[in-house]
């Protein structure tokens, strides 16, 4: 448990800084030397790529990490599992290239009327499909020889890092544009080889094609089947919109709508560590049916998730029209500005529904929140496709806040109606006061002129009243007690 504990610690770590370097990516670097067009075109295309290697994946990494141990149990040889992963794997990537070919002409007449450029880019969206399919195997291979650090890392740091400085070479002009969006199929198979190194040859893992028992067969293909459909469901709601908006409205304005999302995803950077920490407390009180022990973290995740992304919100949201100030190329993306605002609040909203995945995963209700995933994939698509051509990007981040909010609405009420659990009490109502009346007290502060000078007195005016209200309210008692230790410590070294 310490060397899970640790990696898991480490990752997280990892997680958050590469969250910090790809925030500079999309909001100093990629706009000051990158066009708009290009912008658009390049979230397109590793969009597109991450949401087509959706079905070559099929499921296969989670059923590899569930399998391992239980089949070890039964002396059933783990080298043979791996073999029937990397079988399926194969097929379903066969299957994947035929689909794509027969169905390629309808691909193309999605993009034609105004993001047709990424037609010269179809070979490349194929071939970094494909990586990005086997590099979620070796992770999987790596993450059951806990070596989670060393897959996180890659994928969400290394990888950041040298696209950073394909950014930088690209804005010295020492390569050009085409040869930038190339060189992120070099850069994939750079981290395939590092991560086969740090588990197939580190781990000495082997790989065999005997035949399993035909039930183990069945119910492996079953178990990949669900979380295929699952993950097809979040990879719809996560990026379908990305991609038609680039059909609908054109590359440049899924620049400014994928810069308005970079943008909130600090936001919800709390809510993944509480998620990570709250798994193993969850799992124990499960095993125990502590249900109140459940419902009583359930309710302090809620509490202390919407104080603190409320902070964060209103930190963005106070200093929006300095950072777009600020911000290279700032006056074209300030068209999002309204993006920010709804996709923020939407991210504030699933803070505030608190932990309800993670409850939901352990329990025996998981293959439920499946299904609902997926049907609201599709229903985000729908949406897409009905609010894009009418109103634009506010459109796009309409879909975005109706279908979240009804599947965060669903999941409280499946918790509420079958185990009687519940996220908010009295204190909720509490911090939304608290958020709103902060929210018009900000139209109140003193304006400076110096958008530096004007971003640090806000802030620093808005965290003084935020702190001090959530303090003497008694809204947290976790917070109170970091407060206090944090007041005793400044004092004592006086």
């Amino acid at each position: 448990m310490g060397i899970v504990i640790r990696q898991s610690a480490l990752s997280a770590t990892t997680s958050y800084l590469g969250v910090i370097v790809g925030f500079v990516n999309a909001i100093v670097l990629m706009p000051k030397f990158l066009t708009p067009d290009e912008i658009g075109l390049f979230r397109t295309l590793l969009g597109a790529a991450l949401l087509l290697s959706t079905f070559g994946k099929f499921g296969i990494s989670a059923a590899l990490i569930r399998f391992k141990s239980l089949l070890e149990q039964k002396n059933i040889d783990a080298k043979a599992v791996y073999g029937l992963g990397l079988f399926i794997n194969i097929c379903t990537t066969l299957l994947f290239l035929v689909l794509f070919f027969i169905f390629r002409d309808f691909f193309e007449r999605f993009y034609d009327a105004k993001a047709d450029a990424i037609h010269d880019y179809f070979w490349l969206l194929v071939i970094l499909t494909i990586e990005l399919i086997s590099f979620a195997f070796l992770q999987s291979l790596a993450s059951i020889h806990m070596s989670i650090f060393v897959a996180n890392t890659l994928k969400d740091l290394i990888y950041k890092i040298l696209n950073m400085a394909g950014i930088v070479l690209l804005g010295m002009g020492w390569i050009s544009f085409n040869t930038f969006v190339h060189s992120h199929l070099l850069l994939y198979l750079i981290l395939m080889v590092i991560l086969y190194v740090e588990s197939v040859v580190k781990f000495k893992i082997k790989i065999s094609f005997n035949l399993l028992p035909t039930a183990v067969i069945k119910e492996f293909i079953r178990y990949c089947s669900v979380i295929f459909l699952s993950g097809l469901g979040m990879s719809l709601l996560t990026l379908a919109d990305q991609q038609l908006v680039s059909s609908y409205l054109g590359l440049s304005a899924n620049a400014i709508y994928t810069t308005a999302i970079f943008m909130v995803m600090i936001i919800e950077l709390p809510y993944r560590f509480v998620s990570e920490i709250s798994a193993p407390i969850l799992s124990n009180a499960f095993a125990k049916k502590d249900f109140n022990e459940i419902n009583n973290h359930y309710k302090k995740a809620s509490i202390n998730l919407f104080l603190i992304g409320s902070l964060l919100y209103l930190l963005l949201v106070i200093n929006l029209d300095n950072i777009f100030q600020l911000m290279p190329s700032g006056q074209f993306y300030a068209a999002g500005k309204s993006v920010v605002l709804i996709a923020g609040f939407t991210k504030l909203i699933n803070m505030l529904f608190s932990i309800n995945d993670s409850i939901i995963a352990i329990s025996k209700y998981y293959k439920f929140n499946m299904a609902l995933i997926l049907i609201l994939g599709i229903a985000m698509i729908g949406a897409d496709m009905l609010l894009i051509p009418e109103f634009g990007l506010l459109g796009a981040a309409y879909a975005y806040f109706a279908v979240f909010t009804v599947y965060n609405i669903l999941k409280m009420l499946l918790l509420k109606i079958t185990s009687n659990l519940f996220p908010f009490t009295k204190k909720t109502i509490f911090a939304m006061a608290l958020m709103a009346t902060l929210y018009m007290l900000n139209f109140s502060f003193p304006f400076f002129i110096n958008p530096w000078l004007d971003i640090l007195m806000r802030s620093l005016i808005l965290v003084l009243i935020f702190t001090f209200s959530i303090y003497k309210l008694k809204l947290s008692v976790e917070i109170n007690e970091i407060l206090e230790k944090v007041f005793f410590r400044l004092t004592s070294r006086k």
